[in-house]
């Protein structure tokens, strides 16, 4: 029997990466910012009590996108059988322009002697509503499709795979994440 030869499915990858964008929308409200250009909501919480002139300096900024540069969110996704500590999800902007931005998402604690505890970066092009993984546990610039052996050990839809694989940790981090900090409380006096 001939073996059949990988055809990308690019309605199903698109419809992938435009899904994770969503989910990340949700798990990182502050990335609303760079749809709308609203970073004083972000940058400045509770700015009814803000300088109107820091407010204006933070809104007529040349690169107002790099002001979220470095916010990360954490939130917990599990707590340990022990009892002592949880299992996390670090999402960290590490890069940000107008139309892009770079996140990298992570889980703590290490896992070393059970499993890869997975990190990776995914870029958001915020103009297209789409997220896609550029790199998995250090592997950058993955193809759209490999040839069934390969140096690398990949499979022939590893990229797929990576972003079906965000989606499912998004999903998850959805479904069960807490936040690992108090929320403020503003009270009106």
């Amino acid at each position: 029997m001939p073996k059949r030869n990988y055809s990308i499915d690019l309605i199903k990858q698109m419809a992938e990466c435009d899904a994770n964008y969503i989910r990340l929308l949700k798990l990182v409200p502050q990335l609303q910012a760079y749809r709308n250009s609203t970073f004083a909501d972000f940058v400045l919480p509770g700015n009814s009590m803000r300088d109107n002139a820091e407010i204006e300096k933070i809104k007529n900024s040349s690169e107002p996108e790099k002001l979220l540069e470095g916010l990360s969110v954490e939130f917990c996704i599990a707590d340990m059988e022990d009892g002592e500590g949880k299992v996390t999800v670090e999402i960290r902007i590490v890069e940000a322009f107008k139309y892009t931005t770079t996140l990298e998402i992570k889980q703590k604690p290490l896992f070393k002697q059970w499993m890869t505890d997975p990190t990776m970066l995914v870029r958001v092009y915020h103009d297209a509503s789409t997220a896609e993984v550029t790199s998995y546990q250090g592997h950058k610039n993955l193809k759209p499709r490999y040839d069934h052996q390969n140096s690398k050990m990949y499979h022939v839809d590893e990229k797929m795979q990576v972003n079906k694989f965000l989606g499912e940790w998004l999903t998850h981090s959805l479904k069960v994440g807490r936040s690992t900090k108090t929320p403020e409380i503003l009270l009106n006096t």
